[in-house]
């Protein structure tokens, strides 16, 4: 009885896997786990679980994959495109919601003109790369940057960062187009979970680490602190989202060369360590990359 519990706690863990690889692989790993030995146990164990997750976590990074270097830089382009879109629809309904709170509704035309439009193109944009319509998201997101601008200025001359988010994303969704045959597409389940990952982790307050006072610090740092550790240790095991970070870490840079210099940016502590972040994960996804190949060899 304890094992037929035991199996069936196994198994909804193994729901964090694709379906396709629990039905090519499924009854072996439960077999493995299970041994042939009698077991009272009616709970994994805190090791067998966290293995588990790991293991979900390599194979929707392509670990299975024919060409698991292809599958990594693709789905990470990809995953990459979808949070930069994600983040800079949040960034705008933000700006659009603090709008109509100061003042808006005197003249709301004017706040949809400056605001509304490009809103709504990005939410169309989003929905398209999420559901897997590259070519609408291509054309949605191009649109994103034109049909805004025409109507109003107000974004670009403000320089405000939401702006650079789908002149960041087009170019990786044109490349996607290109995907081999032989590399699978990002799952869509997947692909919605890992941008809503990354828009968590770009909800850390960590303008509190400028408090003068090390009690206000304090939430700020236990919170990026515990961010970076849990993207860490995700990204050691789908290293995706060490490419699908990089174009969300860009945003707060251009923003900076927008309004200001190349000299003001390397002066300017809340600028420089996204760009810094940035770079160091792009490495990091080289050596990565590099890694994997040699395993593979």
């Amino acid at each position: 009885m304890s094992t037929d519990v035991l199996e069936k706690r196994y198994r909804t863990l193994l729901r964090a896997y694709p379906a396709e690889y629990r039905r090519d692989r499924g009854d072996e790993l439960i077999d493995t786990l299970l041994g042939d030995e009698p077991d009272t146990r009616r709970w994994p164990t805190v090791r067998q679980t966290v293995a588990l997750l790991r293991g979900a976590l390599r194979v929707y990074g392509g670990s299975t994959s024919a060409r698991p270097t292809a599958a990594l830089c693709w789905q990470g382009m990809h995953l990459g495109a979808l949070s930069v879109l994600a983040l800079g629809a949040l960034i705008g309904l933000d700006d659009l919601v603090e709008a109509f709170q100061f003042g808006g509704f005197l003249d709301p035309l004017s706040v949809l003109r400056d605001q509304g439009i490009f809103e709504v193109m990005m939410l169309l944009a989003l929905v398209a790369l999420a559901a897997g319509r590259l070519r609408a998201a291509a054309i949605l997101t191009m649109a994103a940057v034109v049909v805004p601008t025409a109507a109003s200025q107000y974004l670009y001359l403000n320089g405000l960062p939401q702006w650079w988010a789908p002149i960041v994303a087009l170019p990786l969704i044109l490349i996607g187009l290109r995907r081999p045959a032989d590399v699978p597409p990002v799952n869509r389940g997947n692909a919605v979970l890992a941008a809503t990952f990354m828009l968590g982790l770009h909800l850390i307050p960590a303008e509190g680490l400028r408090n003068y006072y090390l009690s206000d610090q304090l939430p700020a740092i236990v919170m990026t602190v515990l961010g970076l550790a849990v993207f860490l240790w995700v990204a050691s095991a789908d290293q995706r989202l060490l490419l699908a970070a990089i174009p969300t870490l860009l945003l707060g840079s251009l923003y900076q060369l927008r309004i200001g210099s190349t000299s003001e940016l390397l002066h300017r502590p809340d600028a420089l360590p996204s760009l810094t972040v940035a770079v160091a994960l792009a490495l990091a996804a080289v050596v990565a990359t590099l890694q994997r190949q040699r395993t593979r060899a």
